[in-house]
């Protein structure tokens, strides 16, 4: 008896240590095993722990009072104490310090449907939240070669404490935000850009933003980011586009938490030549791209020619998500994509330390793609759900005939990885304008397509040293 009371303890901590090593096998991080009773097999990559997710309350513009003398107004201001909507331009002077307190949001109650409104910055910063309730475009205006140095200085809108930079009325198609620079010091919970319903479009505009929702929130319409620059300090995703169409090219996107949360409305959304970067100090990030489906109306997403670097899942697909990826990187990243919807993956490069490609569920069809750098599988296909799978590049750092490889993937030698697929200097640059980098289109074309190898034939056996045996020397 007193054999077996010694013994318990050992048999106890060598079925602890069994099952401990089962489950990391079975999960590509530490955070996956949250969801292990739920979902033994990658339930943390499926369905992440999430924080519930952040919405800004709906505004309607009628909550407020227009025309109202506020303190700071001088009694031609507004004029004759009444709006006529009848300028085709505006310009507004940030510096004039007689322009009342909101002189942006009261310029635009003046113009016309489609009327523009430049904004003169003079050195001075326009701090007010703009409230926008008919379609216009509010653009910087370019200064003269003979102003002096404080009028070089970029339109800057600042948002008071706690409160947006830009509130867009629900349905109004057509705002674009052009050559402008948006900041939120404190943002606290209200974004820096709030549209619902609406089609706006942000050109050549840079938003920094620090608080605790996203820098650019729109529901519905449509989100347009052209040679745009979002760099978001918020533990929420930089950019939420909730059931909207979706276009953004030449555009870099910066962020902690997440990149892009994106539900895609009926139609074609695409992101073409981006950058969706996590911030070096933001330690474990998570999705880079987020895409989660409808039930009914979900549109497609179209990536092409985009790079996805420093996040724990480069690209996220949740149930009846529709993406198709091409022509893009996927660089330092923990599993490069999850899937739970249907996914068209060709023609790129993915970079993981765990797992290149991880199909959890649904369809997928990944083609001609260069994998590296992973130590667990390079694709994973879960059972149940389909993929069809074809040439398919996968770099070993070891022996490639030791062990046994999926259809559809090729093992090449580490050593053969192109250069070009580690190289992230041109992203991290800031003496030139983000989208003049290339993500991989012009690489793949120049390091060749993917396509049928031979299988490597195993190193040839090599015959043992003979063993020579001394003899007694003969007497």
């Amino acid at each position: 008896m007193k054999t077996l009371k010694r013994f318990l303890p050992a048999v106890a901590a060598a079925v602890a240590v069994a099952i401990t090593a089962t489950a990391a096998q079975a999960f590509p991080d530490a955070a996956a095993r949250v969801d292990q009773q739920v979902r033994p097999n990658f339930g943390g990559l499926v369905t992440p722990p999430l924080k519930p997710r952040w919405r800004p309350d709906r505004w309607t513009p009628d909550r407020y009072r227009w025309g109202r003398r506020q303190p700071g107004w001088t009694d031609d201001y507004p004029p004759n104490g009444e709006w006529r909507r009848d300028r085709k331009s505006i310009t507004v002077d940030c510096g004039d310090p007689y322009a009342g307190p909101t002189p942006i949001s009261d310029a635009l109650r003046s113009l016309v449907d489609n009327g523009i409104l430049y904004i003169r910055s003079r050195g001075g910063v326009c701090r007010e939240t703009v409230i926008v309730e008919y379609p216009v475009i509010i653009a910087a205006e370019g200064a003269s070669i003979f102003d002096p140095a404080p009028a070089t200085a970029p339109a800057t809108i600042s948002a008071p404490e706690g409160a947006p930079c830009i509130r867009i009325a629900g349905g109004v198609r057509g705002v674009e935000l052009r050559d402008l620079v948006l900041t939120s010091e404190k943002g606290g919970r209200s974004a820096c850009i709030e549209s619902w319903g609406g089609d706006v479009a942000l050109v050549r505009t840079s938003v920094t933003y620090w608080g605790d929702a996203a820098a650019v929130y729109a529901s519905g319409g449509k989100l347009i980011l052209r040679e745009s620059s979002i760099d978001a300090y918020t533990w929420n995703a930089a950019v939420i586009a909730e059931s909207s169409v979706v276009d953004i090219s030449r555009t870099r996107i910066t962020g902690e938490e997440t990149g892009l949360d994106i539900t895609p409305a009926a139609g074609e959304s695409r992101i073409d030549q981006a950058g969706i970067m996590a911030r070096a100090t933001s330690g474990s990030a998570g999705n880079g791209i987020l895409v989660r489906g409808l039930r009914s109306g979900s549109g497609t997403l179209s990536i092409r020619n985009t790079a996805i670097s420093g996040w724990r899942n480069g690209l996220h697909l949740d149930r009846g998500a529709q993406v198709d990826v091409s022509r893009s990187r996927f660089l330092r990243t923990t599993v490069g994509v999850v899937s739970d919807g249907q996914l068209r993956f060709i023609e790129s490069a993915i970079g993981s330390r765990d797992v290149g490609i991880y199909v959890a569920g649904g369809s997928a069809f990944i083609h001609r793609n260069r994998i590296h750098d992973w130590s667990r599988r390079a694709i994973w296909v879960e059972q149940g759900a389909t993929a069809d799978v074809e040439h398919n590049w996968v770099y070993y750092g070891g022996d490639c005939w030791v062990q046994q490889w999926d259809r559809g993937t090729y093992c090449v030698r580490a050593s053969s990885l192109p250069a070009t697929l580690r190289d992230e200097s041109q992203f991290s640059s800031s003496s030139r304008p983000w989208w003049e980098a290339d993500a991989y289109d012009r690489g793949y074309s120049r390091d060749g397509t993917p396509g049928f190898l031979a299988p490597v034939p195993p190193p040839a056996a090599v015959a043992p040293p003979k063993r020579w045996r001394s003899r007694p020397a003969r007497k």
